[in-house]
C-alpha cells in the first residue's frame, strides 16, 4: 500500500504551495521547506528569551556600523525601530557580531539618518 503524505500548512511566508514539497512543519509554524527568512533576526533579551526582529538595514556613522531592526511579533503594537551598534568581538579565537544598545541622543541622529536614506532611495526609484 502506498504511503499517504500528510498535507502541511505553515506560516513561513513563502509564496509556494507546501503540498508540492516534502515539508515538515513544527508547532511554531516554521517549516523545513528550504525557504530562507533572511530578514528575521533572533536576539535574546535580558531574561534569555528569544525575541524576533525584522532586519531593516545597516548604516555607517562616524566609522561605526549601526543595525536597524523592528519587532517581528505580529501581536506587538509597538512598531518602533530599534537601533544597535554592531561590534565584532573575538572570543576563544572565534569572531562574533554583538549588538549594543545606543543612547537616546545617538538614536535621534541615527533615526534621522535612516529617514534621509529612505527619502533619497525613494527619489532614485521615481526617476
Amino acid at each position: 500500500m502506498a504511503e499517504e503524505k500528510k498535507q502541511h500548512h505553515c506560516d513561513c511566508g513563502c509564496d509556494h504551495d507546501h503540498h508540492d514539497h516534502d515539508c515538515t512543519c513544527d508547532h511554531d509554524g516554521d517549516c523545513d521547506c528550504g525557504c530562507e527568512h533572511d530578514d528575521v533576526v533572533v536576539l535574546q533579551d535580558e531574561n534569555g528569551n528569544d525575541v524576533a526582529f525584522h532586519y531593516i538595514t545597516t548604516l555607517e556613522h562616524e566609522g561605526k556600523e549601526y543595525v536597524y531592526l523592528q519587532s517581528a511579533d505580529e501581536e506587538d503594537d509597538n512598531l518602533a525601530v530599534e537601533i544597535f551598534e554592531l561590534q565584532t568581538v573575538e572570543e576563544d579565537g572565534e569572531l562574533f557580531d554583538t549588538l549594543l544598545p545606543i543612547d537616546d541622543d545617538l538614536y535621534e541622529i541615527m533615526y534621522e539618518k535612516l529617514m534621509f536614506e529612505l527619502a533619497n532611495g525613494s527619489d532614485d526609484e521615481e526617476e
